[in-house]
């Protein structure tokens, strides 16, 4: 079954009669029904329907899973996995919502993913400054 488009001005859609080999750079949602090879890096959410078939490393905001990835995924908010996802590689974000009967075959780090604003907070120097003392007199 497709996934249902959000607003079609806002997203890039690859059907199920598509596929796709390369990097795609998105500032914009994308759907992905078809096939994909390569690299998505995706300002936005990404969403792949119960047909869809990806083999790529994917960086995106939100990153959402109906159908197969083999590939690592970053995503900077969320990752959701429902219950017919089937993913082959690491998964990174911050939050993740996984229904029963979904697979996963690698490994979940959940915290600050690299360029977001908690990972640029946590990467900042702290700067610590310590008052003077003074020293007990005998």
């Amino acid at each position: 079954m497709p996934a249902k488009l959000a607003t079609p001005a806002t997203t890039t859609y690859v059907d199920e009669s598509s596929q796709f080999t390369g990097t795609l750079k998105l500032t914009k949602n994308l759907v992905v029904d078809g096939s994909v090879e390569g690299e998505i890096d995706c300002a936005a959410t990404v969403t792949i329907g119960s047909s869809g078939r990806v083999n790529a490393q994917i960086c995106a905001e939100t990153v959402v899973i109906d159908g197969e990835i083999h590939g690592d995924i970053e995503a900077r908010s969320e990752i959701s996995l429902s219950k017919t996802a089937r993913v082959y590689g690491d998964l990174m974000t911050e939050g993740i919502v996984i229904e029963r009967g979904a697979k996963v075959e690698g490994r979940i780090t959940i915290g600050p993913v690299k360029g977001s604003s908690k990972a640029r907070e946590a990467e900042a120097p702290t700067r610590v400054v310590a008052a003077p003392t003074a020293l007990p007199s005998e």
